[in-house]
């Protein structure tokens, strides 16, 4: 059995909102949209600003993998328009 007691936790690290927007892909207002929603993690106040718990971050961005992971098994979006992968030729 292991001595849970000795085993340093995990630091946590806050993000400035750069770094929320580059990691995430997403503009600032749809952002707060989502935060506004509860579809995304909140801010934490720090002094006269904010940041976000990165481990939030991550695991905001791991559900949206597993949902298109969910709906690609599942016979959902495969690329392309007419539901198969199929490659179509330009238009001339």
């Amino acid at each position: 059995m292991t001595d849970t007691s000795t085993i340093a936790p995990s630091p946590r690290r806050l993000l400035r909102l750069k770094q929320v927007l580059d990691r995430t892909g997403l503009p600032k207002s749809t952002m707060y949209s989502r935060i506004s929603a509860g579809t995304f993690p909140k801010q934490v106040p720090v002094g006269a600003s904010v940041r976000w718990l990165e481990s939030e971050v991550e695991e905001w961005i791991q559900l949206q993998v597993d949902a298109r992971d969910q709906q690609l098994g599942s016979g959902g979006s495969d690329g392309g328009i007419g539901g198969d992968s199929t490659p179509r030729p330009l238009a001339a």
